[in-house]
């Protein structure tokens, strides 16, 4: 079943250290915010102390490739599930430092207090129709910019394409001696 554009699904993101093959999963209500957490996650958060993710994004912010879906789901499901199956993995970041739907310092909210935010988030004032209008449009806007990379056809947004194309992640690259 084709996604309507506009229509709101969680959005799944990876970070992947392109130095160390680590990588970070995580997720967002929409593009806004998936945008959002791209630009603040190598904030230091005030008596928390920043985790090796967010150490590591600070020190070389150049060497992380960021890749995102729309996983046609309403909830963070698809990254607990990815969490899972990488939990053993020695290149996961995630491990220890919390999890979708918990904290930075790897505590789990109880349930009373995911009750209490899920209430909170879907409060007719959370989300405004002028402001859920505007993110439509957004993705709007982003959904017609897409372009093919010229070496391997994929189709991207015009700032996602440059990175792809100087990035490891292009399958139509071709290596100059």
């Amino acid at each position: 079943m084709p996604l309507e554009i506009g229509a709101f699904f969680m959005i799944t993101y990876t970070a992947t250290n392109t130095k160390t093959g680590q990588f970070y999963i995580g997720s967002a209500k929409n593009y806004c915010r998936y945008m959002a957490r791209k630009g603040t996650h190598h904030v230091f958060a005030e008596g928390r102390g920043f985790t090796n993710f967010q150490r590591d994004l600070q020190e070389d912010p150049q060497s992380f490739i960021w890749e995102w879906s729309d996983d046609g789901r309403e909830d963070r499901n698809t990254e607990k599930d990815l969490i899972a199956l990488y939990r053993d993995s020695k290149y996961l970041y995630n491990v220890g430092e919390g999890r979708g739907g918990g904290n930075k310092l790897g505590n789990r909210h109880s349930e009373d207090t995911i009750a209490k935010m899920s209430a909170s988030a879907s409060r007719p004032e959370a989300n405004p129709p002028h402001k859920k209008e505007a993110q439509r449009e957004a993705m709007r806007r982003t959904s017609l910019n897409k372009q093919p990379c010229p070496q391997c056809g994929m189709m991207m947004g015009p700032g996602n394409l440059v990175k792809h194309i100087k990035g490891t992640r292009c399958k139509g690259k071709t290596i100059h001696s």
